[in-house]
């Protein structure tokens, strides 16, 4: 069974003067349903390199939640998880294992690799349909409408050198791109938060996570 890391949110507990890691529990359903082994990532542990290396993890994925603090005024900022996040990306990069972004996780990918995200309106809670390129890789499914859950976006002319766009919504924001040059594929929707996924959409995370072999 191959072991998929995946990175929290960080959340300060009121009244208890912790802050806290947390997970969608829909994440561990999903990851074992497509096979894999789901182990939630702490943002805290001081030497990334030997923490992942002593998982020694299959593959990794960058979960939603909180806004980059770097961006000019973020709310529910976590610089702990960006350090954590920025050094996690860099291990599997070097490694050559997979890495898939999704919602928070596409954006921290395009700004650790040059692009710019802008702030946007209509996209918290609702639903909308994606334009696709032409052409996509085999693996990626294709859906029709997505949901949406974030207030940063990545502009048509912000996605980061070197990653190839395959989706945008209709206001030209990018919702989907991957990098042909590594293992690395990038989602702005919650797959997780879906209530029933298709079959294209397990092959596609499945695929994208090393737990087949169609990438």
């Amino acid at each position: 069974m191959k072991r998929i890391g995946l990175t929290q949110r960080s959340h300060a507990v009121q009244g208890y003067a912790e802050r806290r890691d947390m997970l969608d529990q829909r994440w561990a359903a999903l990851i074992e349903r497509l096979g894999g082994c789901p182990l939630p990532l702490s943002n805290s542990v001081g030497d990334v390199d030997a923490y992942l290396d002593a998982l020694n993890l299959d593959a990794l994925i960058l979960t939603g939640g909180n806004d980059l603090s770097m961006l000019p005024d973020a709310a529910d900022v976590a610089p702990e998880r960006d350090r954590f996040e920025a050094e996690a990306y860099r291990h599997f990069l070097q490694r050559g294992k997979p890495v898939l972004g999704v919602c928070r996780g596409a954006q921290m990918i395009n700004h650790l690799a040059g692009g710019r995200l802008v702030r946007v309106s209509g996209h918290v809670g609702t639903r909308h349909d994606l334009v696709w390129a032409d052409a996509s890789p085999a693996y990626w499914e294709r859906p029709a409408e997505v949901n949406s859950y974030h207030g940063w976006a990545i502009p048509a002319d912000g996605l980061a050198s070197g990653m190839e766009a395959l989706a945008w919504a209709r206001d030209g924001t990018v919702e989907a791109f991957r990098a042909p040059q590594a293992r690395i594929d990038a989602i702005v929707w919650h797959p997780e938060r879906e209530t029933e996924l298709g079959p294209a959409t397990l092959v596609f995370l499945s695929a994208a996570l090393g737990l087949t072999s169609s990438r």
